[in-house]
């Protein structure tokens, strides 16, 4: 998204900014699941051969903004039959398009951070961004979580 009329400043319009990144993230498969009694609605974008890298965005539910956002790649680090860190190049397309949109000056540093096991955390005007790994018997969450400000 070279522009963009959603404003940075404050948490952006939900609906305006899933629209938005389901243009732009190339989803295998993207699904908007209803708001219920208690949770705003929820987008959710899967890529991937393996269906590994994914977005979700949540909505609050009393201001229709965006609550937050959630990249993770499930990195598969022993071969079921997609190799070793399958979908990794879709988790770092993932980063750099919503680095463009939301956070370019901490591109780089959240791709650094992706690739290690320490967790970080960066800020910028608009966003928090914490990165969280978690070891699992065959596979590594990676995590950043968007929120903003």
């Amino acid at each position: 998204m070279a522009s963009s009329s959603v404003s940075l400043a404050e948490p952006p319009p939900f609906k305006q900014f899933t629209n938005e990144l389901n243009g732009t993230l190339g989803c295998k498969y993207s699904k908007m699941t209803p708001a219920d009694e208690s949770d705003g609605r929820l987008y959710g974008c899967i890529a991937g051969k393996a269906e590994t890298a994914k977005v979700f965005v949540n909505e609050n539910k009393k201001t229709g903004k965006t609550l937050n956002m959630k990249l993770i790649w499930n990195d598969w680090f022993k071969d079921i039959g997609y190799g070793i860190h399958a979908d990794k190049a879709d988790a770092t397309r993932f980063i750099n398009v919503l680095g463009k949109r939301l956070s370019p000056e901490i591109t780089a540093q959240m791709l650094k951070a992706f690739e290690g096991n320490a967790p970080a955390t960066f800020s910028t005007d608009a966003w928090n961004v914490k990165y969280t790994y978690e070891r699992g018997p065959a596979i590594d969450e990676r995590m950043l979580v968007f929120t903003p400000k």
